[in-house]
């Protein structure tokens, strides 16, 4: 009969003392139950998302003005804290923005990395004649030995890779020495069409599993050809 009461109060003392810390868990402060820190790529629009659970409201800042907090506040409970990158990163370094998360009088960080690599192009848009020419644009990057040229895929069959015997081959990788490059070697055919060209080009990295990142975009604009008469109407 002892031992059936000694084996009954130890059960009941061991679930007490388990409920305890459950409440212990859940009340008072802040406890976050994802990673504490993420790494983002070096552009806008980048969102990373921590999971957590608040005893009472609770508020959130960011100190970098390159990371805002897109939920600043809310009610006790499980919610998410999410961020997102306002800017490019053109200072070739990675930076650390420490966010923090109050409740309770009780503080929480957590650490968002934006990477470094950049690409920019010179100009915003780039346009030709229906004659065509060169691309004559340059664009400044810090990430040479992995950046790579795509293009609006409409757009192939218009470009001629000047540095190849066989240019219907375009080369995708976007060469530049010492932080600067020019697509120069890249000629547009004539636009023989009524109807004008338009499309990108983009400077991205590869990521793995055949993905890239987008790292700058060039707005692409070629006129249309105009027969003659036309020409002479206009004049």
């Amino acid at each position: 009969m002892k031992q059936r009461q000694f084996t009954f109060w130890t059960c009941l003392v061991a679930t007490v003392v388990s409920l305890t810390g459950c409440l212990q868990d859940k009340v008072g402060g802040v406890r976050i139950y994802s990673d504490t820190s993420a790494e983002l790529y070096s552009i806008p629009n980048q969102v990373s998302m921590f999971l957590f659970h608040a005893s009472s409201s609770w508020k959130a800042t960011s100190p970098e003005p390159w990371l805002q907090v897109m939920k600043e506040s809310g009610p006790g409970g499980t919610d998410t804290l999410k961020v997102i990158t306002t800017e490019k990163n053109l200072t070739g370094k990675e930076r650390t923005a420490i966010v923090t998360l109050v409740a309770d009088g009780e503080l929480r960080t957590v650490e968002v990395k934006q990477r470094d690599e950049y690409a920019e192009w010179d100009q915003e848009e780039l346009s030709l004649p229906a004659e065509g020419g060169l691309m004559d644009v340059g664009f400044r990057t810090n990430a040479s030995d992995s950046l790579q040229l795509y293009v609006s895929s409409h757009l192939f069959k218009f470009l001629e890779d000047t540095r190849k015997k066989d240019s219907t081959q375009t080369d995708t990788r976007a060469e530049s020495k010492e932080g600067k490059g020019n697509l120069k070697w890249m000629r547009v055919l004539p636009n023989t069409d009524s109807i004008p060209r338009e499309g990108h080009f983009f400077l991205a990295i590869g990521v793995g599993d055949n993905r890239h990142v987008t790292l700058d975009t060039l707005k692409f604009y070629q006129a249309a050809f105009l027969p003659d008469s036309l020409k002479a109407e206009d004049q």
